[in-house]
Protein backbone atom coordinates (compact mmCIF):
# COMPACT_ATOMS: atom_id res chain seq x y z
CA UNK A 1 0.00 0.00 0.00
CA UNK A 2 1.55 3.25 -1.03
CA UNK A 3 1.32 6.26 1.16
CA UNK A 4 -1.38 8.10 -0.98
CA UNK A 5 -3.86 5.19 -0.29
CA UNK A 6 -3.06 5.25 3.32
CA UNK A 7 -3.85 9.05 3.87
CA UNK A 8 -7.56 8.36 2.95
CA UNK A 9 -7.81 5.26 5.06
CA UNK A 10 -6.94 6.90 7.66
CA UNK A 11 -9.05 10.30 6.92
CA UNK A 12 -12.30 7.38 6.70
CA UNK A 13 -11.56 6.12 10.27
CA UNK A 14 -11.16 9.22 11.72
CA UNK A 15 -14.15 11.15 10.79
CA UNK A 16 -16.83 8.27 11.53
CA UNK A 17 -14.98 7.80 15.06
CA UNK A 18 -14.17 11.52 15.56
CA UNK A 19 -16.92 11.93 18.19
CA UNK A 20 -15.81 9.08 20.29
CA UNK A 21 -12.03 10.54 20.42
CA UNK A 22 -13.28 13.54 21.16
CA UNK A 23 -15.41 12.54 24.30
CA UNK A 24 -12.54 10.26 25.21
CA UNK A 25 -10.18 13.45 25.68
CA UNK A 26 -13.22 15.17 27.33
CA UNK A 27 -13.77 12.12 29.79
CA UNK A 28 -10.16 12.01 30.33
CA UNK A 29 -9.70 15.68 31.22
CA UNK A 30 -12.78 15.72 33.52
CA UNK A 31 -11.15 12.80 35.27
CA UNK A 32 -8.09 14.28 35.63
CA UNK A 33 -9.88 17.97 36.96
CA UNK A 34 -12.17 16.18 39.08
CA UNK A 35 -9.18 14.26 40.49
CA UNK A 36 -6.94 17.26 41.48
CA UNK A 37 -10.52 19.12 42.68
CA UNK A 38 -10.63 15.93 45.47
CA UNK A 39 -6.95 15.80 46.54
CA UNK A 40 -7.22 19.52 46.82
CA UNK A 41 -10.83 19.42 48.82
CA UNK A 42 -9.21 16.88 51.02
CA UNK A 43 -6.14 18.53 52.09
CA UNK A 44 -8.29 21.30 52.87
CA UNK A 45 -10.10 19.42 54.83
CA UNK A 46 -6.94 18.17 57.03
CA UNK A 47 -5.93 21.57 57.28
CA UNK A 48 -9.29 22.30 58.62
CA UNK A 49 -9.38 20.29 60.76
CA UNK A 50 -5.78 20.94 61.87
CA UNK A 51 -6.56 24.20 62.78
CA UNK A 52 -10.06 23.29 64.61
CA UNK A 53 -7.75 20.78 66.84
CA UNK A 54 -5.09 23.72 67.36
CA UNK A 55 -7.90 26.08 68.36
CA UNK A 56 -9.35 23.74 70.32
CA UNK A 57 -5.90 22.94 72.55
CA UNK A 58 -5.85 26.36 72.85
CA UNK A 59 -9.32 26.59 74.53
CA UNK A 60 -8.54 24.05 76.89
CA UNK A 61 -5.02 26.03 78.29
CA UNK A 62 -6.92 28.92 78.56
CA UNK A 63 -9.93 27.12 80.46
CA UNK A 64 -7.49 24.86 82.63
CA UNK A 65 -5.65 28.71 82.94
CA UNK A 66 -8.36 30.60 84.37
CA UNK A 67 -10.17 27.63 86.56
CA UNK A 68 -6.34 27.63 88.24
CA UNK A 69 -6.42 31.22 88.46
CA UNK A 70 -9.34 31.16 90.25
CA UNK A 71 -9.20 28.26 92.99
CA UNK A 72 -5.73 30.25 93.80
CA UNK A 73 -7.76 33.02 94.34
CA UNK A 74 -10.34 31.10 96.61
CA UNK A 75 -7.43 29.27 98.30
CA UNK A 76 -5.26 32.46 99.15
CA UNK A 77 -8.87 34.01 100.20
CA UNK A 78 -9.26 30.96 102.58
CA UNK A 79 -5.54 31.18 103.66
CA UNK A 80 -4.78 27.83 102.26
CA UNK A 81 -1.46 26.71 101.13
CA UNK A 82 -1.18 24.37 98.15
CA UNK A 83 1.81 23.07 99.50
CA UNK A 84 0.16 22.24 102.23
CA UNK A 85 -2.57 20.52 100.39
CA UNK A 86 -0.61 18.61 98.27
CA UNK A 87 1.32 17.29 101.36
CA UNK A 88 -1.79 16.06 103.34
CA UNK A 89 -3.42 14.40 99.89
CA UNK A 90 -0.55 12.28 100.43
CA UNK A 91 -0.95 11.46 104.02
CA UNK A 92 -4.60 10.94 102.84
CA UNK A 93 -4.20 8.54 100.41
CA UNK A 94 -1.99 6.59 102.22
CA UNK A 95 -4.75 6.45 105.20
CA UNK A 96 -7.21 5.07 102.68
CA UNK A 97 -5.28 2.56 101.10
CA UNK A 98 -4.26 1.20 105.03
CA UNK A 99 -8.16 1.13 105.66
CA UNK A 100 -9.54 -0.57 102.32
CA UNK A 101 -7.05 -3.01 101.47
CA UNK A 102 -7.30 -5.87 102.84
CA UNK A 103 -7.73 -9.47 101.42
CA UNK A 104 -8.26 -11.85 105.16
CA UNK A 105 -10.01 -11.66 108.45
CA UNK A 106 -6.25 -11.15 109.33
CA UNK A 107 -5.07 -8.34 107.04
CA UNK A 108 -8.31 -6.61 108.22
CA UNK A 109 -7.09 -6.43 111.77
CA UNK A 110 -4.10 -5.44 110.69
CA UNK A 111 -4.83 -2.40 108.74
CA UNK A 112 -6.77 -1.61 111.88
CA UNK A 113 -3.85 -2.06 113.82
CA UNK A 114 -1.97 -0.09 111.51
CA UNK A 115 -3.97 2.78 111.33
CA UNK A 116 -3.84 3.39 114.97
CA UNK A 117 -0.25 3.30 114.91
CA UNK A 118 0.92 5.40 112.01
CA UNK A 119 -2.08 7.82 112.30
CA UNK A 120 -3.02 7.67 116.30
CA UNK A 121 -6.04 6.21 116.04
CA UNK A 122 -8.08 5.27 119.34
CA UNK A 123 -10.63 2.39 119.70
CA UNK A 124 -13.22 5.11 120.53
CA UNK A 125 -12.51 6.38 117.01
CA UNK A 126 -15.69 7.11 115.39
CA UNK A 127 -14.13 5.20 112.41
CA UNK A 128 -12.98 2.78 114.08
CA UNK A 129 -16.60 1.98 116.22
CA UNK A 130 -19.01 2.14 112.83
CA UNK A 131 -17.22 2.38 109.60
CA UNK A 132 -14.42 -0.24 110.42
CA UNK A 133 -15.28 -2.06 113.23
CA UNK A 134 -13.54 -5.19 114.65
CA UNK A 135 -13.83 -8.44 112.75
CA UNK A 136 -16.51 -10.96 113.92
CA UNK A 137 -14.96 -14.07 114.37
CA UNK A 138 -15.27 -17.95 116.07
CA UNK A 139 -12.88 -19.36 117.98
CA UNK A 140 -12.33 -22.90 118.53
CA UNK A 141 -11.20 -24.76 122.11
CA UNK A 142 -7.67 -24.23 120.33
CA UNK A 143 -7.50 -20.43 119.90
CA UNK A 144 -8.04 -20.54 116.55
CA UNK A 145 -9.81 -18.12 114.78
CA UNK A 146 -12.15 -18.34 111.82
CA UNK A 147 -13.38 -14.65 110.73
CA UNK A 148 -16.73 -14.24 109.34
CA UNK A 149 -14.44 -11.96 106.23
CA UNK A 150 -12.78 -15.79 105.24
CA UNK A 151 -16.06 -17.43 105.51
CA UNK A 152 -17.40 -15.30 102.71
CA UNK A 153 -13.82 -14.56 100.87
CA UNK A 154 -14.28 -11.28 100.95
CA UNK A 155 -11.57 -8.85 99.85
CA UNK A 156 -11.36 -5.22 99.67
CA UNK A 157 -9.15 -2.33 97.80
CA UNK A 158 -8.90 1.01 97.05
CA UNK A 159 -10.14 1.69 93.56
CA UNK A 160 -9.87 5.04 91.23
CA UNK A 161 -7.85 8.01 93.23
CA UNK A 162 -10.23 9.33 95.79
CA UNK A 163 -11.53 12.97 95.34
CA UNK A 164 -10.22 15.17 98.13
CA UNK A 165 -11.35 18.36 98.54
CA UNK A 166 -10.79 21.40 101.52
CA UNK A 167 -13.69 21.94 103.19
CA UNK A 168 -12.66 24.28 106.12
CA UNK A 169 -9.06 25.89 107.10
CA UNK A 170 -8.54 27.59 110.36
CA UNK A 171 -4.65 28.68 111.27
CA UNK A 172 -3.11 25.53 110.41
CA UNK A 173 -5.69 23.00 110.88
CA UNK A 174 -7.30 21.98 107.69
CA UNK A 175 -10.68 20.10 107.02
CA UNK A 176 -11.03 17.73 104.41
CA UNK A 177 -13.88 16.08 102.80
CA UNK A 178 -12.68 13.01 100.58
CA UNK A 179 -15.03 10.24 98.20
CA UNK A 180 -13.10 7.45 97.56
CA UNK A 181 -13.70 4.50 95.34
CA UNK A 182 -13.62 1.03 96.93
CA UNK A 183 -13.89 -2.09 95.49
CA UNK A 184 -15.04 -5.39 97.17
CA UNK A 185 -14.62 -8.66 95.91
CA UNK A 186 -14.67 -12.27 96.31
CA UNK A 187 -12.99 -15.00 96.10
CA UNK A 188 -13.06 -16.56 92.34
CA UNK A 189 -12.68 -20.22 94.08
CA UNK A 190 -16.18 -19.65 96.31
CA UNK A 191 -17.71 -18.14 92.83
CA UNK A 192 -16.65 -21.40 90.84
CA UNK A 193 -13.63 -19.61 89.13
CA UNK A 194 -15.88 -16.65 87.94
CA UNK A 195 -13.96 -13.44 86.16
CA UNK A 196 -13.08 -10.88 88.59
CA UNK A 197 -15.56 -8.70 87.20
CA UNK A 198 -18.48 -10.91 88.06
CA UNK A 199 -17.50 -10.79 91.69
CA UNK A 200 -16.69 -7.48 91.61
CA UNK A 201 -18.69 -4.44 93.23
CA UNK A 202 -17.62 -0.97 93.80
CA UNK A 203 -18.70 1.33 96.27
CA UNK A 204 -18.68 5.11 97.11
CA UNK A 205 -17.30 5.89 100.72
CA UNK A 206 -17.63 9.36 101.59
CA UNK A 207 -15.39 10.12 104.59
CA UNK A 208 -14.25 13.38 106.49
CA UNK A 209 -10.87 14.08 108.23
CA UNK A 210 -8.91 16.88 109.96
CA UNK A 211 -5.15 17.43 109.59
CA UNK A 212 -3.15 19.63 111.24
CA UNK A 213 0.37 21.27 110.32
CA UNK A 214 2.46 18.18 111.67
CA UNK A 215 0.57 15.62 110.24
CA UNK A 216 -1.92 14.71 113.00
CA UNK A 217 -5.21 13.42 111.71
CA UNK A 218 -8.25 13.81 113.53
CA UNK A 219 -12.13 14.00 113.57
CA UNK A 220 -12.26 11.08 111.13
CA UNK A 221 -15.27 9.57 110.21
CA UNK A 222 -16.60 7.94 107.41
CA UNK A 223 -20.32 6.77 105.74
CA UNK A 224 -20.49 4.62 102.55
CA UNK A 225 -22.39 6.83 99.89
CA UNK A 226 -24.32 4.01 98.32
CA UNK A 227 -24.64 0.61 100.01
CA UNK A 228 -24.78 -0.20 103.70
CA UNK A 229 -21.77 0.32 105.98
CA UNK A 230 -19.49 -2.67 106.15
CA UNK A 231 -20.04 -5.06 109.45
CA UNK A 232 -17.07 -7.52 109.23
Amino acid sequence: MTEQTAAPERRGFVRPNLWVLATAAVLSIVGTVAGVTWSSQQAALAEQRAQISDVEEHLAVIQKRDVERVNAGMMAALGVSQNRLNTDGERIKSLLSMAFTWDSGQSYEAARERLKSRFGLTENETFLKSFMPPSRFNEDSQGRRYYYIDTIGLNSALGEAPDIEVIDAKADVYTYAILADVEATFDAVSQNKASKASVTAHRRALLFVTVDAQGKVSDLSGVPASGETRHS
